[in-house]
Formats: structure tokens, C-alpha cells, sequence
């Protein structure tokens, strides 16, 4: 993990600090890949192949983001190879930047390629200057050396990748530094070494409440060990069974779903339960509300939110496991939130922010949009306030 925020970090000296005066096609390429933009990186990148062809850093990040994209893989290798060359004779430091992750990629199109043998040497070459970085990304070479022997699981693999670089919420490993999720989860045991046949909707490097997919219900969600999250419905013992499962889930809006086997154990043994404290299936009832969050505390109360008692309607606190959370008012739409958000920060508090709330309990704001969406034919009737 220290590798993985250095490598934002360098990406982010380079790019962060460059005012739209000074900042050149090569930051603003690498700002597209720092915010997981790979597919608007490429056009910028090839102006500058074309101006300056043999430069390292510009073969370097367009190769990597059309492997990224799953697109042109020959060409990302040849880019890649020719980068190589430069990083070869440069004296790295193991875990520092960019450098060793050119053999991790040319790792992934060779094995595309079905050039196995090139894909091991090229393995082999990152391990030894990467041996001290995420064991993330050694997993996912291995992964994808073995996939290279395995045509039909290549296939599959390719589609849940393309599944993930078609979604916008899908985050990247490599080029994301946002703080871990909490994940619950518990081990699935079937008692048949047979076949249990299931759809897979989609994948992701970041977890997602199953409320991401619109129009479906009993959403399992699966995570293997080198954190790869994947969402399935169904258990069925027989392949037409699946074959027709998978006939209406594409009806549904999801034409890249595939059946799959989920009784493997190295890829669907994990069953997700939750995603930071909430059920990863969310099961909304009843009124939701959003609140402005002005403040969060232990057991003292902070000086500059005690005058808030005094100035700011409608004050509310709840716990949190040890911490105690303050928000003011409470609204029956995200706008009025917004709205009450915007006012505070003007009186003073910039750090507030909209969240939500279902039966008490803090939910995420994503999920309780999506339930009122859901559910907008209903009618909303505003909560009285109890008595005291």
C-alpha cells in the first residue's frame, strides 16, 4: 500500500500543482490516468507519440492505457517494449514510480496475445525489480500468466474486465489512493462438488451496494483473494436453468451478463455481507431523510461547534460506535439537503456535508437515492416530530 499512495503521490507532484499556464500534454495526460480517465488519456498521448516517437514516458502511459482499455493490445505492447528499452539502463528503485510497472503490463499483453513464454520472461523482470511492492500486483501477473494456458477462462476474464472499464464507478487500483472500504464477509461451503450454475451482472476492483443494479434483486456479491468483487444471481444445478436466467437478466439492461460456475472456491469461497457497517444489499423500509453532517467527536465536545447550539435549527447527534456525529436539520430531498449545506458553509462550516438516514441508522447517500428512486411514484408524507 506504501507503493501504491507513492506512486499517486509522484503522479500528482507532477501534475496537481501546474497551473493551466505551465501545465503541459504530458501532465494532463497523466492527471487523466491519476483519475482513472485512461480512455481520455490515449488521444492526448498519441499527439505526443507522433512529436516525439522514442520518449519513454509517452510509450510508456499510452501502452499502459490501452492495455488499461483492453484495446490495440499488439500496438500496447509494441509501446511498452520501447519504453522498456529506456527503463532498463535506468537505475531503479524498486517500488519508486512508474518504471516497473511496464513489465506488468507487457505481463498482461503478452498473455492476451497467448504468448506465454514472453509473458513468464516479462514476469519474471518485474518480480525482481518489484519484489518489495503490493503483492496485488505480482497476484494479478501470476493470474494472468495462468489465463494465458486457459483460453476459455481468458475469455471470461476479458468480458468481467470489460464489464469493469465500462463502468464509471469501477475504480482502479493503481491509480486510486481513496481509503479501504470496511468489508464483512463470510465463507461459502456447498455441500456438492457438482456444478451450481449463476449470472454474473459484473466485477469491480471497489465494492458497490447491489442497488448499483437497476431492476434486479438477490444479488450475491463474491470477492476472491486478490480483491476482485463480483455480482451474481442465481444457484442452479442445471446450465438451461442458468441458460434462461441469463435470457432474462440481459432483457433487463445487462447484455454483458454470463453464466458462470460459482462453486470455485479460489473465486466465489467469499460472500460479502456488508460495506462500511451497512448491508451490502441494502433493505431500505419506511421514511428516508437527509441531514447536514456539521461535525464529528469523542467524548469532548469541540469548542468551535458548541456556538452552533445557539445558531443553527434543528441540531440532532447521534453515536457511531465511539464517535459522536452532529447534524443539523433534516429534509425530505437531497436538494433541500444541498441547500441547508451550501447556507452553513457560507456561515462558516466548509467541511459539512449531506447525509442520509433510514430508521435511525446512517446509510449511504447513494443508496438512499437510489430508494427514493425506486420508489417515486410513492408518496411522500412528511415525518412528525415526536414528543419529548
Amino acid at each position: 500500500m506504501k507503493t501504491l499512495n507513492l506512486l499517486l503521490v509522484l503522479l500528482l507532484l507532477n501534475v496537481g500543482f501546474t497551473t493551466a499556464k505551465d501545465s503541459t500534454p504530458l501532465d494532463q495526460a497523466k492527471l487523466l490516468v491519476a483519475t482513472n480517465k485512461t480512455r481520455d488519456a490515449i488521444p492526448v498521448l498519441e499527439k505526443l507519440i507522433a512529436a516525439e516517437p522514442e520518449s519513454a514516458p509517452h510509450n510508456y502511459f499510452l501502452g499502459m492505457c490501452l492495455i488499461k482499455e483492453g484495446i490495440r493490445i499488439e500496438e500496447a505492447v509494441k509501446y511498452l517494449e520501447k519504453a522498456a528499452v529506456d527503463y532498463s539502463s535506468t537505475d531503479l528503485d524498486p517500488g519508486m514510480g512508474e518504471p516497473e510497472f511496464v513489465w506488468y503490463y507487457m505481463v498482461i499483453g503478452y498473455s492476451r496475445m497467448k504468448e506465454c513464454e514472453k509473458a513468464k520472461e516479462r514476469y519474471d523482470k518485474f518480480v525482481q525489480v518489484y519484489s518489495k511492492g503490493d503483492p496485488f500486483y505480482t497476484n494479478e501477473a501470476v493470474k494472468w500468466i495462468e489465463l494465458c494456458h486457459e483460453p476459455m477462462r481468458m475469455a471470461q476474464e476479458i468480458k468481467t474486465r470489460s464489464y469493469i472499464n465500462a463502468h464509471t464507478y469501477l475504480k482502479d487500483r493503481l491509480v486510486t489512493a481513496a481509503p479501504e472500504d470496511e468489508i464483512s464477509t463470510r465463507e461459502v461451503n456447498f455441500t456438492t462438488q457438482s456444478v451450481l450454475y449463476g449470472v454474473q451482472v459484473g466485477a469491480a476492483i471497489k465494492p458497490t451496494y447491489t442497488t448499483e443494479f437497476k431492476g434486479l434483486k438477490n444479488v450475491g456479491v463474491y470477492v476472491d483473494e486478490n480483491k476482485v468483487y463480483r455480482y451474481v444471481i442465481g444457484n442452479l444445478g442445471f446450465r438451461s436453468q442458468a441458460e434462461e436466467l441469463l435470457e432474462e437478466v440481459k432483457a433487463k439492461g445487462y447484455p454483458d451478463a454470463f453464466i458462470v460456475d460459482i462453486n470455485q472456491p479460489e473465486t466465489y469461497g467469499e460472500e460479502v455481507t456488508s460495506l462500511n457497517n451497512v448491508s451490502i444489499a441494502p433493505q431500505l423500509r419506511g421514511k428516508v431523510e437527509f441531514r447536514v453532517q456539521i461535525g464529528a467527536f469523542a467524548e469532548t465536545l469541540p469548542k468551535d461547534l458548541r456556538k452552533f447550539y445557539f445558531e443553527v435549527d434543528q441540531l440532532k447527534t447521534a453515536r457511531e460506535g465511539d464517535l459522536t456525529i452532529m447534524t443539523a436539520g433534516k429534509f425530505d430531498t437531497y436538494e433541500e439537503a444541498q441547500a441547508q449545506r451550501d447556507l452553513l458553509q457560507n456561515q462558516g462550516l466548509a467541511d459539512c456535508f449531506v447525509t442520509a438516514f433510514n430508521k435511525r441508522n446512517r446509510i449511504p447517500v447513494k443508496v438512499a437515492l437510489d430508494f427514493l428512486n425506486e420508489n417515486q411514484n410513492t408518496e411522500i408524507v412528511p415525518q412528525k416530530r415526536g414528543k419529548k
